[in-house]
């Protein structure tokens, strides 16, 4: 399903990863996260040059087997310096990428005090320039089943009559 049409669809994107709040599926690979980020893409219509994608977070022990990355490392902890650094590459990429141009943010809740820059720096690039964004949260697990209770009846002892 194309979310978008001209002239965002071939517009150049620039993905912002947060590898700590949208954890990678335990199914998956860090190596298999760059094709899947970029079949996205394409399946919601955005056909443009290829994605310049950041990666931010605990990279420790993570090969994303592609060269095409910018990968920041950041520890556990180093939160504030972390989303410093993401609205730094932002305002960078919005620089580097004229106007009309899609950026994907993949960073969790950004409700949060510590993310009130970057929502901040969002809707001015939306309102001011000819910029759009994608905020992607992580899926939430299913919830669990309800709890259910069986009995043996074998185990139940016979009654007269029953």
């Amino acid at each position: 399903m194309a979310l978008f049409s001209a002239p965002y669809d071939t517009a150049a994107t620039g993905v912002f990863l947060d590898i700590d709040e949208c954890k990678i599926p335990e199914e998956l690979t860090a190596a298999d996260i760059v094709p899947r980020i970029r079949q996205k893409l394409l399946d919601v219509g955005l056909r443009g040059p290829p994605a310049s994608i950041r990666i931010y977070g605990d990279l420790t022990g993570l090969d994303f087997q592609s060269p095409d990355l910018k990968l920041n490392q950041f520890h556990a902890g180093e939160k504030r310096a972390k989303m410093t650094k993401i609205l730094e590459d932002i305002v960078s990429w919005s620089g580097e990428n004229p106007e009309p141009s899609v950026g994907v943010l993949v960073l969790g809740d950004l409700e949060v005090a510590d993310d009130a820059d970057i929502a901040e720096v969002i809707q001015l690039l939306q309102t001011r320039k000819n910029y759009q964004f994608i905020l992607v949260s992580p899926e939430s697990p299913p919830p669990p089943p309800p709890p259910t209770v069986v009995m043996i009846l074998s185990s139940v002892p016979p009654r007269d009559g029953l």
